[in-house]
């Protein structure tokens, strides 16, 4: 444009008006599908504006996971050929009249590798300059779990632990009726053979797979049995493997020792003198076998506070001793006070 005065004459180039009124939308024809299936899109161009927009690029991203479907494009129904790298596919040189709308279909496949969920594919508008023309249009499809290649099921059983070494032997039954929690609150009952099963227990990661934890409710075993492996247990699942844990359970020997007033020195929570000798009497019979050590306070008579802490100071001096000897397993000592009654 030539500007003339008195004085001087300039010329000042003006860029062209960018094409303004620019829409974009997209939208998934499925809302759910399966690995191994297609998805298939439509993204819609429009230009508000009455003037011409020519040069716009339309860039569709991919999810991970997915491919596109070779030969699938088409605008306003006739086929085209887009440009694909990895997981864009560009239509370039799209030049819209005044007020046109225009319509792209295109499919793409969800692969082995795409977890379940919901996906997002997204969609953008460029002029000829790269500058975007409208916000992005996204569509969502949701690939569905499928129980063979993405959950994680555990098999197991609750046995008689004879020789207490944790592993089931050749011989060792199950037991019925034991029940089985797990963090988010499934109870599990064991059936007659002692076994159990928790379908589809988790969606483990895909890629490094994921914790489980399970405990045996301690209250459903027969009476005197005690749990001889890890309880809580974990165990780490893998998508669309089965993962077994098993529980060893074994009635173990109880040694009970009953309590009253003369054991101690009077007022105090001390063994009286004739009874210390005894403290190493007890800890050469539970060495002899593995067992649970019961300690009860029965006496009618009793202060049951008193009661209680001489319990606790014999738990303790038992404890120590026990130690100081090597402790050759894991003992467990349990108190009972049966006072004032």
């Amino acid at each position: 444009m030539g500007v003339s005065s008195p004085l001087a004459r300039s010329v000042m180039s003006l860029a062209a008006a960018r094409a303004s009124g620019i829409q974009l939308s997209k939208s998934a024809q499925q809302a759910r599908i399966r690995r191994g299936e297609q998805a298939h899109f439509v993204i819609r161009l429009v230009n508000g504006a009455g003037s011409v927009a020519a040069g716009l690029t339309v860039l569709d991203t991919l999810p991970s996971g997915f491919r596109y479907v070779a030969g699938s494009a088409s605008m306003d129904g006739v086929s085209v050929t887009p440009q694909v790298s990895g997981r864009t596919v560009r239509f370039e040189n799209i030049s819209l009249a005044g007020h046109q709308t225009v319509e792209f279909r295109l499919s793409m496949l969800a692969l082995s590798s795409a977890g379940p969920g919901k996906h997002t594919n997204t969609a953008s508008v460029t002029d000829a300059g790269g500058t975007p023309l409208a916000p992005n249009a996204k569509a969502v499809v949701e690939i569905l779990v499928e129980p063979v290649f993405d959950c994680g099921d555990v098999i197991g059983k609750v046995f008689d632990d004879v020789n207490r070494n944790g592993y089931q032997d050749e011989g060792e039954p199950g037991l019925p009726g034991v029940r089985i929690a797990t963090v988010k609150g499934w109870l599990v009952t064991t059936d007659r053979h002692g076994r159990f099963h928790v379908a589809c227990a988790m969606l483990p990661d895909q890629r490094i797979g994921s914790n489980f934890i399970m405990k045996l409710d301690t209250r459903t075993l027969p009476t005197g049995y005690r749990v001889t492996t890890e309880n809580p247990r974990v165990v780490r699942l893998t998508a669309g493997k089965m993962t077994k844990l098993n529980f060893g359970v074994s009635i173990g020997r109880v040694v009970r020792l009953d309590l009253r007033d003369e054991a101690f020195e009077p007022g105090g929570t001390d063994l009286a003198q004739q009874w210390e000798q005894g403290v190493d009497q007890l800890i050469g019979v539970l060495r002899k076998e593995e067992s649970v050590l019961r300690l009860s306070y029965v006496d009618a008579s009793a202060d049951a506070d008193l009661a209680g802490a001489r319990l606790k100071a014999l738990k303790a001096l038992i404890g120590k001793r026990w130690r100081e000897e090597g402790a050759r397993y894991a003992l467990e000592i349990e108190t009972r006070v049966e006072v004032g009654q």
